[in-house]
Parts: structure tokens; C-alpha cells; sequence
């Protein structure tokens, strides 16, 4: 009513605009049951988090990763603080790596299960003309594909959602050490071990 004006009918209409969804769910993460008097801070209930706010934290974070940006939003209203970015982000970290030690196998979470996957594999080398080697990367990236179809599209395989059970922790856990620790490998450098190879027969060819 505060937006659209008092049309009955707006109001009773199935159409609803995001500004005014985006000021509800503002509102619902700023009220309070009691404020302390000359208290200038709002203290924010976890129980009480709206979608909005929790996504610009989150974005913003991921595209600039700056403390003072999401600190000043937190500040107006719009955002949820920068700890608690950083907390929602340690209990994403640990629900991955948690799937990674039950499965043994570090892969991206949402793979869906029953599906024929594919991979494709590429060097990735940035700035190799270094000469220092400083600035200059070299890895490997592992791309992969799955293919649903109208009978067959897969199951869902990711966890429910980290705010349903909050991580009390803010350290990340490990990845398993079969990922992270690779053995050395080196060859001999006098006759190493070469397999057997087989050669097939040449076929004669008569030519009239």
C-alpha cells in the first residue's frame, strides 16, 4: 500500500513487484522486539534473515572481496555483516569437504548421481614467459559434462542448506590428503622399464 498506493485493486491482484518484496524482506531483517535506548546499532537475529540481504553480502563478496563495502551496507540495512559472510562461507567450505571424505573423491558437489559424465581436460598457463617465475602459473583444468535426458535426469546430490545447520566453526576444514598429497615420481636415468611391445604381421597386398 506504501508503494503501490491504496488500490484495491493492485493489492488484490497476483502480481508483485520486487521493490516491494525487496522492502519486506528489509524490513523483517531490521526489526527488533526491543531496542536499548541510545543504542545505535541494530542486533540482527539469525532466525530472522531474509533472502535479500543475505545475497548482497554474498555478492558482493564474491566480486570485490572488500570488508569496508560490505561493512557500510551492513550498516544501512541492506546487508548482513562481514563476519557473518565469512561464517556462511566457512559452513559452505566444510559441507564440501565433509561430502569429500564420505565419498573419497573430491569433485564438484553439483554433479547429479545416474548420469553418463564426461571430461575434458586443458593446460591452463598464464604469463609462461616469465622470468622470474613469479608472476607465472602453470595448472591443469578439469571441465566435466553430464547428459540428462527426458527419461533420466539424474539425482540430486547436494547437501541441504548451510543456514539450516550453521557451522559454530570459522576454521575450514581440510581437503583429504589423497588430494592434497601427491607422491614423487621419478625415472631411472639409465634403462628404465619400457613395456613389451607386440608387432601384427604385414598383409600382402597383389596388385593386378
Amino acid at each position: 500500500m506504501i508503494l503501490d498506493g491504496p488500490n484495491i485493486k493492485s493489492q488484490s491482484g497476483d502480481g508483485v513487484t520486487q521493490a516491494t518484496l525487496s522492502t519486506a524482506q528489509l524490513l523483517q531483517y531490521n526489526s527488533s522486539i526491543r531496542r536499548r535506548v541510545g543504542s545505535t546499532t541494530v542486533r540482527h537475529n539469525k532466525d530472522r534473515e531474509t533472502p535479500l540481504p543475505i545475497y548482497v553480502g554474498l555478492t558482493v563478496h564474491a566480486r570485490t572481496r572488500k570488508r569496508d563495502l560490505i561493512e557500510m551496507l551492513f550498516d544501512l540495512g541492506l546487508s548482513i555483516s562481514y563476519d557473518r559472510v565469512m561464517a556462511i562461507s566457512t559452513s559452505m567450505g566444510n559441507r564440501v569437504c565433509e561430502q569429500y571424505h564420505r565419498d573419497e573423491v573430491v569433485y564438484p558437489p553439483n554433479l547429479r548421481e545416474g548420469l553418463f559424465t564426461t571430461a575434458a581436460v586443458d593446460n591452463i598457463d598464464h604469463n609462461p614467459s616469465s622470468t622470474t617465475s613469479t608472476d607465472s602459473f602453470h595448472g591443469t583444468g578439469i571441465s566435466f559434462f553430464q547428459h540428462p535426458s527426458l527419461q533420466n535426469n539424474g539425482t540430486d546430490r547436494r547437501e541441504h542448506s548451510v543456514l539450516e545447520q550453521p557451522s559454530t566453526t570459522t576454521t575450514l576444514s581440510e581437503l583429504p590428503e589423497s588430494y592434497t598429497c601427491v607422491r614423487p615420481l621419478a625415472l631411472p636415468r639409465k634403462d628404465p622399464p619400457l613395456p613389451k611391445a607386440f608387432s601384427l604381421p604385414l598383409l600382402s597386398l597383389d596388385y593386378c
